[in-house]
């Protein structure tokens, strides 16, 4: 429910603050004063698109803050995206945007997006006006209000229709492209078979390359490995002076010390250890130099494979790893290939039950569709009759598509005649602006328990009409008040005497600016006198005595529909 709307330099408005009321909210004014700037303003915060122009006239920036009660799922909803507040507070949405075009939007004091209050405003508003009528003229929207007249058994079938179709039309891709690409498909199968056979046979092996490569600069040095090693072994353990003599004779020298001084005895250890460790070094680099025998046909084999792997790494990526990881690839696609006509198979019998499945579920969607538009035609007809169309006849006539679709296998369109003998023929194409405006708030009257909405916002919605036509959608509005919150643009008397809150916009002209307030009417006096003028132009003492006439008649048939 919309509770409060702050309204600072937007437009032509300086200040304004606005308490909607639980049932309906009207605004009033002469023609030309601005009415319909409050109805901008609650756009603007709920983040419609707004440019610079909307700053008043000598202001830094326009600011409007809108307060609202949102209903327990909305709430949830609110603090699980990081918009918490207390449970006896309302939330509010406000935004600001300055003379140099930037705006600025907050939930709850935080900062958010456009997008995201947008969303919100679809859980909040629905601005009925006159583009709401033009939305009439679209035989996709008659779908679109006939869905949501039928109720959730309706739309629970519509929405397995669309789950349906979409799994369907995917089937139907993957055995286009199946078929599509079979000669692709086939000139991949060869170079992936052909790729394969020489990876396989090959047979590369994981870090093969660096292994051989290491081998190579081995066998590449192996004089000059060979020739080091014996210089050090001779060093180590030649029969001429040695180190490994050299330290023996340094062992036995100092093993005459072991017992006289620990530090002797640990001198004596340590020549003995490396005397251990230089006759071990000695054996080791013995064992090294007898590998070192050049072997040229080990060489050459060495050579030749990792020329070998070479090619592959060139022409399958780079690296024996990705060697491998392409052979895999290749080996999928072969055996895709080879199992393509049972993929091929397995597809047309999905798609087939697929098909099936999707027909039958439109089937029954479109007899729950054809009994909706019977009730629908009889609820807005009996609306017509009471809006100055007696003879009004509202029918819905379905048109079949040439293939199901996700919204169902057929269109639909809104028939209309205002007199009797008249054949029936689309909306768009028999109804005036007045008979419009009256099927349109028939329509809005017949779905109002089904819209799911907060607050309806009616945007000069009674144009074109008057008299008893005027009286009766009064009528209509009062009712949808007891239903729902109800904001309503008027210039007629008989909408306006409906109001539980009334406001009046007046447009004041000086030579510094043109500024348009927003007062409230909440006496008697007041608001007779507001409807005197709007019945007569002026405040006579006849016009007076209407007005009173009306609020009296219209008190007693809200009591009536209480």
């Amino acid at each position: 429910m919309l509770r409060r709307l702050s309204i600072a330099d937007y437009e032509l408005i300086a200040g304004a603050e606005i308490d909607f009321a639980p049932g309906a909210t009207m605004f009033t004014g002469e023609t030309g004063s601005g009415k319909t700037m409050v109805l901008g303003a609650i756009a603007f915060v709920l983040g419609e698109r707004a440019g610079a122009d909307v700053v008043r006239r000598g202001a830094a920036k326009a600011a409007v803050t809108l307060e609202f009660e949102p209903d327990k799922n909305l709430r949830e909803r609110l603090c699980a995206d990081g918009f918490e507040f207390d449970p006896d507070e309302d939330a509010t949405i406000s935004r600001e945007l300055s003379e140099s075009g930037k705006s600025v939007l907050r939930l709850n004091g935080r900062p958010t997006t456009a997008g995201y209050v947008r969303e919100l405003a679809a859980e909040l508003v629905d601005i009925v006006g006159q583009h709401e009528a033009q939305r009439l003229l679209a035989p996709a929207y008659h779908l679109e209000l006939l869905d949501r007249f039928g109720g959730d058994a309706l739309f629970k079938v519509r929405e397995s229709v669309a789950s349906l179709h979409a799994g369907a039309a995917k089937l139907a891709g993957d055995l286009r492209n199946l078929n599509e690409g079979e000669r692709r498909a086939q000139e991949r199968h060869a170079f992936a078979k052909y790729a394969l056979d020489e990876i396989e046979s090959a047979a590369p092996g994981a870090g093969e390359d660096d292994r051989l490569s290491e081998r190579r600069r081995f066998l590449d040095n192996v004089e000059k490995i060979a020739l080091a090693l014996r210089s050090a072994h001779d060093a180590l353990a030649g029969e001429n002076a040695s180190a490994s003599g050299a330290l023996g004779a340094a062992s036995a020298a100092l093993q005459q010390l072991r017992g006289l001084g620990e530090g002797l005895s640990e001198m004596a250890q340590s020549a003995n250890a490396l005397q251990s460790e230089a006759n071990e070094l000695a054996v080791r680099i013995a064992r090294e130099l007898d590998a070192t025998e050049f072997q040229p046909a080990e060489l050459e084999t060495i050579n030749g494979r990792l020329e070998a792997l070479d090619t592959l790494k060139r022409k399958y990526g780079g690296s024996i790893e990705a060697v491998l990881a392409s052979a895999e690839e290749f080996r999928n696609d072969v055996d895709l290939f080879s199992n393509a006509g049972e993929r091929k198979t397995q597809l047309e019998r999905d798609f087939q039950s697929a098909q099936s499945e999707l027909r039958k579920a439109a089937g029954e969607l479109s007899k729950l569709r054809s009994g909706a538009a019977d009730r629908l035609r009889k609820s807005v007809e009996k609306e017509l009759q009471d809006l100055a169309l007696p003879s009004g006849r509202f029918g819905v006539r379905f048109e079949p598509l040439g293939e199901i679709a996700a919204t169902g296998a057929e269109r639909a369109e809104f028939l209309f005649a205002a007199n009797k003998g008249e054949e029936e023929r689309p909306l768009a194409r028999v109804a005036s602006g007045g008979e419009l405006s009256r099927v349109l708030l028939a329509l809005i009257v017949v779905l109002a328990g089904k819209r799911g909405k907060t607050a309806l916002v009616f945007d000069e919605i009674d144009l074109g009409i008057g008299g008893a036509t005027a009286t009766a959608v009064g009528v209509r509005l009062g009712r949808l008040a007891r239903e729902a919150q109800v904001m309503c643009v008027t210039h007629l008397a008989q909408i306006a005497a409906w109001a539980d809150e009334h406001y009046v916009l007046e447009k004041t002209e000086s030579r510094a600016a043109t500024t348009i307030s927003v007062r409230r009417v909440d006496k008697d006096a007041e608001r007779t006198s507001e409807l005197a003028r709007m019945l007569s132009g002026e405040t006579h003492d006849a016009a007076l005595k209407h007005a009173r006439t009306l609020l009296r008649q219209t008190t007693e048939r809200r009591s009536a529909i209480a």
